[in-house]
């Protein structure tokens, strides 16, 4: 069955379809309303990844402890698609949950990335501060490096970034660690995208979500303790 949504930008009028299966001829009558656009797939932005990775992907100074580092795949920006607004996004590498059909499976084994300084990834998120509206990390699992992610989010909320964190576990799944690595990360999560991707349910999977299972939790240490 075909399903588009619209996510509309009021502040620039920009407008972001994610459409599937959507024949030629509907995809046609929409350019006709609304102009030609530019085509975007799901965690694959149109910008040269390897470009902006460049500068940042060097290995971390031996005085730089292992918590101040992590393993990163990419950062890109100006995505619209993982999470509310324009979003520079966090690409780790190393995923344990490996689930099928994932739409990135080259992060999945951490010698795909490259171990990065912390304070160099938020450097290079400080570079684009005022043309995006938050910071969205995903994977590969974040989860999956708790010290180093607690690290990059607290360097994050330090300068007042919104933050938007995907993960194949669910809430229940990282409360029950009852690690206070884990609740204090979620602590400064504004928008938590939980549970592994199910590829049977990819249709109408909804905005900013793979498949339907996945859910968008606002403040998520709050509604746990509701």
């Amino acid at each position: 069955m075909a399903e588009i949504i619209f996510i509309l930008e009021p502040d620039t009028g920009r407008v972001t379809i994610e459409s599937s299966q959507v024949s030629a001829k509907i995809a046609k009558e929409i350019s006709k309303d609304l102009g030609q656009g530019i085509n975007l797939n799901c965690a694959r932005p149109v910008v040269d990844i390897e470009k902006s990775l460049v500068e940042i992907t060097s290995q971390p100074s031996e005085t730089v402890s292992p918590t101040e580092s992590i393993y990163l795949y990419r950062i890109y920006h100006y995505s619209t698609v993982d999470g509310p607004g324009r979003r520079s996004v966090v690409q780790v590498a190393g995923c344990s949950i490996r689930c099928a059909g994932c739409y990135v499976p080259e992060t999945h084994e951490r010698a795909n990335g490259k171990l990065t300084s912390i304070e160099k990834i938020v450097e290079e998120i400080d570079k684009k501060s005022g043309e995006h509206d938050g910071v969205t990390i995903l994977g590969g699992e974040p989860f999956d490096q708790p010290e180093s992610l607690l690290h990059l989010v607290e360097q994050l909320k330090t300068k007042g970034y919104h933050l938007v964190i995907y993960s194949g576990y669910t809430l229940e799944d990282l409360m029950a660690q009852e690690s206070e690595i884990t609740n204090r990360i979620l602590s400064k999560t504004d928008l938590l995208i939980d549970g592994a991707f199910q590829r049977e349910l990819a249709e109408r999977a909804g905005e900013y979500r793979g498949s339907s299972n996945q859910r968008l939790i606002f403040q998520p240490i709050s509604r746990q303790k509701k």
